[in-house]
């Protein structure tokens, strides 16, 4: 499949893909004219790779974490990779729990103030 039909069936846009291809995290063929073209793998793939990055995922980690996310486990040391979601998982917990702090000041302040 080309680069719009890749964008089409995964929702991820045309640039985000040339930009993963870039990056190394997603690979296409070029046709004899130069085209992308692109496996049935690629949707999944290029859905997770775009999930990683809206929640707050390094290109490092989404580098280091894609293989198993995509069910190629033996090409990848496993404790390290746990330790990176383990981390990033840790980091978000951090983050929701200041944003709650953050929404009870305001709440707070609200309250007080209105």
């Amino acid at each position: 499949m080309n680069i719009g039909e890749l964008s089409a069936r995964s929702g991820v846009s045309a640039r985000s893909l040339r930009y993963y291809e870039q990056q190394g995290l997603l690979s296409a063929r070029r046709s004899p004219n130069g085209y992308r073209t692109y496996t049935d793998d690629a949707v999944e793939k290029a859905r997770v790779i775009r999930t990683m990055f809206e929640i707050g995922f390094s290109r490092e980690d989404v580098r280091a974490v894609i293989p198993c996310a995509t069910g190629r486990h033996d090409t990848v040391d496993r404790r390290a990779v746990r330790g990176t979601v383990e981390r990033m998982r840790d980091d978000m917990s951090e983050r929701i729990d200041e944003l709650v702090r953050t929404r009870a000041a305001l709440t707070e302040f609200l309250e007080r103030a209105v």
